[in-house]
């Protein structure tokens, strides 16, 4: 079978050979690496200095109070999470899930939360897409952490690409993007995402989730750019 229907790796695009699975091929597996070295106490970011956060950390507050990242956004994994949300490689889902559901254990300071809620996809964009690649990894997350997950998100906007907005107007159209259900109050809540680029989105997020009582807001991510 492997001879007429040969796997071939995401990333290098060679052969994998029997008996790995993928999506990766042995040499692409070795090269993803897990978050490390020094970093920022609150965004994860690289940063080694005096102070414990990065100069973008210290300078304002922000709703979401720490970031995680399973992986960094680099080596194979950008294109494995672009089969998985762009060309609906559900398989590929399921075993970047499962990384990032393996490495929680990593991180105690995510461990008191009282829910886990995923980034939420506007309705336009789940029908066109199929799946939602946020709940997905957190389904995942809640079966090794035994935290429930709390779809307690909608998003209202379909909001297009920011990059060129400043990042004031970036942050004004992703809090108006989002609303959070009611019962929140006094929760200790987890977003869940894949990708964190800016942080806007997760700001948006806490934003909502901060508005409708909840105390404390962090975030773990597949990987952060």
């Amino acid at each position: 079978m492997h001879l007429l229907l040969p796997r071939v790796c995401l990333f290098c695009r060679e052969d994998i050979p029997f008996p790995l699975s993928g999506p990766l091929c042995g040499p692409c597996l070795r090269a993803l690496r897990p978050s490390q070295g020094p970093s920022c106490a609150r965004c994860s970011a690289p940063w080694e200095g005096p102070e414990t956060c990065c100069p973008e950390c210290r300078s304002r507050l922000f709703a979401v109070d720490l970031l995680r990242a399973a992986f960094p956004y680099e080596g194979p994994l950008p294109a494995l999470v672009h089969a998985f949300k762009y060309s609906g490689r559900l398989s590929v889902g399921r075993v970047l899930a499962d990384w990032m559901a393996s490495l929680w254990p990593s991180y105690p300071e995510l461990a008191l939360a009282d829910a886990l809620v995923p980034v939420p996809l506007h309705p336009a964009r789940l029908r066109s897409r199929g799946f939602d690649q946020a709940r997905m990894l957190a389904q995942a997350v809640s079966a090794a952490a035994h935290i429930p997950v709390l779809e307690a998100l909608r998003r209202v906007e379909d909001t297009p690409a920011q990059a060129r907005l400043r990042r004031g107007e970036r942050l004004g159209r992703l809090r108006a993007a989002f609303k959070a259900h009611s019962g929140l109050r006094g929760l200790k809540v987890v977003l869940i995402d894949d990708v964190c680029t800016s942080g806007g989105t997760l700001e948006g997020c806490g934003l909502a989730l901060r508005e409708a009582g909840a105390t404390d807001v962090r975030a773990y991510v597949l990987a952060k750019a």
